[in-house]
């Protein structure tokens, strides 16, 4: 199942700069007001490691040159002001820095040419991680996606965190790691997967199945037959919250990257089907019937607003598409 992707590399090209790649738009046109973020630069490697594009590989050096800056005096910063000062205030050990192992682990083992910068930035961040106060589910689950690769051997020591937030969690109409469910959700149960995939423990793979069955039952409309995210004005709560706007791409991103995995494993064909149905999310199979994708610029909408789609065209957001593209792949016709 190949897909074309050409449009929307070169759209990300076009919002890297000198500096690394911008992390907000006003529509197609970076927004430098908002600066750079870690959590992009992170990602777009791993873009650039699964795609292999030339163009894309001139690139990887000032993606990795980022990376490499934020880390200063023991600190692991986030954000990139305009003025090229960085953002305080930040947490150190937080979702930035887990991205960040996922990525690295991707570099060290599959790219000769910044493998061992790689690793030393890798343990500088992971002590980082370790000594935080408090362990953040998608932290823990980032991390676990980068230790596959790297220090494996550690990885039953964050999926049994990870298992346990969510055993603390479980109620009888709640199967989920926390008290709300919010972005990036499908990570989460992911995470378990690859710890399944590493370690042979059978009670990660059921936490995992368990929680995305969960987490399908939620944002599956079965009358219509697409999915509908939780939405950033509320999210789903145990309480019963469900907001259903604004929907992120990043969502369907992760639900294409996480079913593809769990029917690699499980051989289970619902999980094949709910793949392709999360990537039609970007094509319009959504609760507003509107594509996300710019088919003139090749940037992916932000998101899904209550009455209309927000124009602007973000780094996260073709990020996500491209690496559930690449995933989606994977699946034979």
């Amino acid at each position: 199942m190949e897909m074309n992707t050409k449009k929307q590399i070169e759209y990300l090209l076009k919002i890297t700069d000198k500096i690394g790649l911008i992390e907000h738009c006003k529509h197609q046109q970076p927004n430098y007001v908002e600066g750079w973020c870690v959590d992009d630069n992170a990602r777009v490697l791993q873009v650039c490691l699964r795609y292999k594009d030339k163009s894309l590989e001139k690139s990887k050096s000032i993606y990795f040159a980022f990376l490499e800056s934020a880390y200063r005096n023991n600190n692991f910063y986030d954000d990139l002001n305009q003025d090229l000062t960085w953002k305080e205030g930040f947490e150190t050990g937080g979702e930035h820095c887990g991205r960040t192992l996922a990525a690295l682990g991707e570099l060290i083992k599959f790219d000769k040419q910044f493998g061992e910068k790689a690793k030393e930035l890798f343990d500088q961040i992971y002590i980082l991680i370790k000594n935080n106060k408090y362990y953040w589910t998608r932290v823990i689950a980032h991390t676990i996606l980068g230790l596959q690769f790297y220090r494996n051997e550690e990885i039953d020591f964050w999926a049994e965190k990870l298992v346990e937030k969510y055993l603390t969690e479980k109620e009888n109409n709640w199967y989920w790691f926390d008290p709300d469910m919010t972005y990036d959700n499908g990570r989460l149960p992911m995470s378990l997967l690859i710890a399944y995939e590493q370690t042979n423990n059978k009670k990660y793979l059921e936490v995992a199945i368990e929680s995305l069955d969960f987490l399908t039952n939620l944002i599956l409309n079965k009358d219509k037959y697409f999915f509908s995210f939780p939405g950033n004005m509320g999210w789903f709560t145990k309480s019963g919250n469900r907001a259903e706007f604004d929907q992120q791409p990043i969502e369907a991103g992760t639900m294409v990257e996480v079913c593809v995995l769990a029917y690699k494993i499980t051989k289970n064909e619902k999980y094949k089907k709910l793949a392709i149905l999360a990537m039609d999310w970007y094509k319009g199979k959504n609760i507003l019937n509107k594509s996300m994708i710019n088919k003139k610029t090749g940037g992916i909408f932000d998101g899904l607003e209550k009455n209309k789609v927000n124009q602007n065209q973000g780094a996260e957001s073709v990020l996500s598409y491209l690496l559930a593209a690449k995933e989606i792949e994977k699946l034979v016709d």
